[in-house]
């Protein structure tokens, strides 16, 4: 296997592309995240467990994802088939492979809502936060994320500076941790019409305010 991801590469960057490894779910994660990433090609063969799973966070990260596929692995694949661009059939044709990746467009650059104006009567506290009246409880974490992204309006926020901002010891934390937070408070808020916690796929999170 390290022969052939070593191939890959030498193809990839003689064509001009960069190709970043992931070998685990949690490498796969991060990459969705990037906005370096324009596509996503996933190694059936040598995949240690389920891909299943990466195929979905691939397709939810609006990704382009191509797979390279033996024939022993067939049956597998139409089970995910559907959601792919293209399937590569092993042994690994170069042709084919820079066709796929000639075919994906970069992604367009992240943008959130520039239309939205902060409620006048919310107020973020240590333990919660208040619109027009309504309290929601907040754990501490959670509510300096909050305030964070309010602080940062009509910006996106990156984990990395969430990271720094909100937590006393950010060299200790993951940016899945970032991400299990981040989904309490979105949770936490749903309550409240006009406050939408967004994910920027590629970029990070932001905050928007809607007319009630």
């Amino acid at each position: 296997m390290p022969n052939f991801i070593c191939c890959l590469r030498h193809i990839l960057h003689g064509e001009g592309f960069e190709a970043r490894l992931a070998a685990t779910e949690d490498d796969a994660a991060e990459a969705c995240t990037s906005a370096a990433i324009s596509a996503v090609l996933l190694d059936c063969a040598g995949w240690p467990s389920d891909i299943a799973p990466v195929c979905a966070l691939s397709k939810e990260a609006r990704l382009p994802v191509g797979a390279l596929a033996g024939g022993e692995h067939a049956q597998h694949l139409q089970l995910i088939k559907a959601g792919l661009e293209d399937v590569i059939a092993r042994p690994l044709s170069p042709a084919k492979l820079i066709a796929f990746l000639n075919s994906v467009r970069p992604r367009p650059e992240p943008t959130i809502s520039s239309s939205f104006v902060i409620p006048a009567d919310l107020v973020v506290q240590d333990h919660a936060v208040v619109v027009a009246g309504k309290r929601i409880n907040l754990a501490p974490i959670e509510a300096r994320i909050l305030e964070f992204l309010v602080a940062r309006q009509g910006e996106i926020s990156t984990r990395e500076q969430l990271i720094e901002a909100v937590w006393p010891n950010p060299r200790l934390l993951s940016r899945r941790t970032v991400d299990v937070h981040v989904g309490r408070l979105r949770r936490a808020v749903a309550e409240l019409r006009n406050v939408q916690i967004r994910t920027v796929y590629g970029a990070g999170y932001a905050v928007e305010f809607h007319d009630a």
